[in-house]
């Protein structure tokens, strides 16, 4: 090893929401975002030595993982919160589900109750009072539909999915 210290998974997510609430902000590509804010500690020593122990590959794959399929991630989202439209939730849930929702389909390594139990925890540390209880709400449907099987769900069977479910209700 040598003797860089790798950030937790924890500590990665929060980076991670992060890198989406700027390109959520500014309007661009995620991974645009993930680079500039990488460069952006460059400037400092300390600050560079910060950002490459959180540029893990679990970083640069969950962010590239959201900027490939966010169309289609925020059309779950859309299905699952009735009566709110993603453009209308504020930008910390919108953003935690999106990574969520992209962990829990894209990393079979991580059980998708760790997931959803980390999603919820940083809703709380950076969301609104309201923010843990709507995350759980459509991460557990999610996490319903698919559970923590080792050959995960692809988000397009996720949707059917949930189109099935909601024309049988």
């Amino acid at each position: 090893m040598s003797g860089v210290l790798v950030p937790s998974r924890r500590k990665t997510r929060e980076f991670v929401l992060q890198v989406l609430y700027a390109a959520d902000v500014q309007n661009k590509d995620p991974q645009q975002c993930l680079v500039s804010l990488h460069d952006h500690f460059r400037s400092n020593e300390e600050d560079e030595v910060k950002a490459q122990q959180v540029m893990t590959s679990f970083a640069r794959e969950l962010v590239e993982r959201i900027a490939q399929d966010l169309d289609i991630i925020d059309r779950i989202i859309a299905a699952l919160s009735h009566h709110w439209k993603v453009s209308r939730m504020t930008r910390v849930d919108r953003n935690i589900l999106r990574m969520a929702i992209a962990e829990m389909t894209g990393f079979p390594d991580i059980p998708g109750k760790v997931t959803l139990n980390e999603a919820i925890d940083l809703a709380k540390r950076f969301g609104t009072e309201h923010s843990p209880s709507f995350v759980n709400g459509v991460l557990d449907r999610i996490h319903a539909v698919h559970g923590d099987s080792p050959g995960k769900l692809h988000l397009e069977e996720i949707l059917t999915r949930l189109d099935e479910t909601a024309t049988k209700d």
